[in-house]
């Protein structure tokens, strides 16, 4: 199984599997298309909100068990909101490392990811329990314990990107 990463329009990443589903049903039947959502607590007016929002904005991943031939890049461009493959479209190639490592462990959690279980250790430092945290907690960059936030790093595609996840302390329970 090959993963191979598409840059698409920002903000429009549902609606651009959708287009090609609906455009192109044999390409959706071939290679599956999976744009990975996670879950922040929001606090608007003072009320605490659950949101969606993108954990790669701009990027759909392609999960495949065949290669990306010509006839599957030509429908890809004719599918409005596709800008190219990472690296390009002209070195087409599958994910692989640290990439590869990053894409199975959101993948891993399923479509849409919820809030890591943590606890803070007597020196103040975030001990992850359970959820999309685990096993990355080394690229975990910054902390906010009120907005309930982990700021973490990833490496990926070749440039480094940052994203905040959502996690519940279960040390203020009890």
């Amino acid at each position: 199984m090959d993963f191979y990463i598409l840059q698409v329009e920002t903000g429009h990443e549902a609606g651009f599997i959708e287009k090609v589903k609906k455009l192109s049903p044999e390409l959706s039947q071939k290679h599956n298309l999976i744009y990975l959502t996670r879950e922040l607590t929001i606090r608007r007016q003072g009320k605490w909100l659950k949101e969606q929002q993108p954990v790669f904005p701009g990027y759909v991943i392609m999960q495949t068990t065949s290669s990306i031939d010509s006839k599957t890049l030509l429908t890809l461009k004719s599918v409005p909101g596709f800008y190219h493959f990472l690296k390009s479209n002209t070195e087409i190639t599958p994910l692989s490392g640290n990439d590869l490592f990053i894409i199975q462990h959101f993948l891993g959690l399923g479509p849409k990811i919820g809030a890591s279980l943590v606890k803070f250790d007597e020196n103040d430092r975030i001990v992850v329990i359970e959820g999309p945290l685990k096993g990355i907690e080394g690229n975990i960059i910054k902390v906010d314990r009120r907005k309930q936030r982990a700021k973490i790093r990833v490496d990926f595609g070749g440039s480094s990107h940052t994203m905040d996840l959502s996690f519940e302390d279960i040390s203020k329970q009890g």
